[in-house]
């Protein structure tokens, strides 16, 4: 099986928990690399306006990582609606009534370049009419990444998302935890806990990391783990 990954899908255990971050610093990784990743965040929420339109700022982010034109922006988040709100409810309240077909078609890229889609907020949260983020997954069937902030009560809604994906046939292709507070207590080991429960490789991001040293980061990780893993691989932790 080749090194060349096919592709993600970056999913949280909430909202707000630093997908985008992650999405950017592994985008950056892959070019290193010298691939030439297509990103995707097909819907987005909560979007400011600038210069008369409705700019989606994780689309951007993502874009930029990429190496991609500004213009791209426009494949990479073709959906974007105002309402800081589910996507299925902010397009609702816009008149729009988006299905999992239509974002997985939007999620398509050209030629055999590694797709990163980024979902938007938790597995388990609505995304359109007619599914969650976890059909968008399935419909894709791309491995996952799951993204959890590394506080106390995450193991919950991580375990959660591990069983959901297992029901769901999906392949976790790891665990990112991203410390965003600074007053997290210093002995809090989700790590450790966390790979009781699964094989996958589980990567840590101290609080206040820069995104060259998450690239960094993750660009080590992710030479020990293929994507999709492979069967009899053994997973390593940083």
């Amino acid at each position: 099986m080749s090194d060349v990954p096919q592709g993600l899908f970056v999913t949280g255990s909430d909202t707000a928990v630093g997908k985008t971050f992650v999405g950017c610093a592994l985008l950056a990784a892959w070019r290193a690399e010298g691939l030439s990743p297509q990103p995707r965040k097909p819907v987005e929420s909560g979007c400011p306006e600038r210069d008369g339109a409705l700019f989606p700022e994780d689309g951007a982010a993502l874009t930029a990582a990429a190496g991609l034109s500004a213009s791209a922006v426009e494949q990479v988040t073709p959906w974007r609606f105002p309402d800081a709100l589910a996507p299925d409810q902010a397009a609702a309240r816009q008149g729009v009534q988006l299905t999992v077909a239509e974002l997985a078609r939007a999620c398509e890229a050209p030629g055999d370049a590694p797709r990163l889609v980024e979902g938007a907020g938790g597995f388990y949260s609505p995304l359109c009419s007619d599914g969650l983020n976890a059909d968008l997954a399935q419909a894709l069937g791309l491995p996952v990444l799951l993204v959890a902030e590394d506080r106390l009560g995450v193991l919950n809604t991580c375990l959660l998302t591990l069983e959901a994906l297992e029901r769901r046939g999906l392949q976790l292709a790891g665990i990112v935890l991203n410390r965003r507070r600074a007053d997290a207590d210093p002995l809090l080991d989700n790590a450790s806990a966390l790979a009781r429960h699964t094989p996958a490789p589980i990567l840590s991001l101290p609080e206040g990391i820069t995104p060259e040293d998450a690239t960094q980061k993750l660009s080590t990780w992710k030479s020990s783990w293929r994507m999709p893993p492979s069967p009899g691989v053994t997973s390593s932790r940083v």
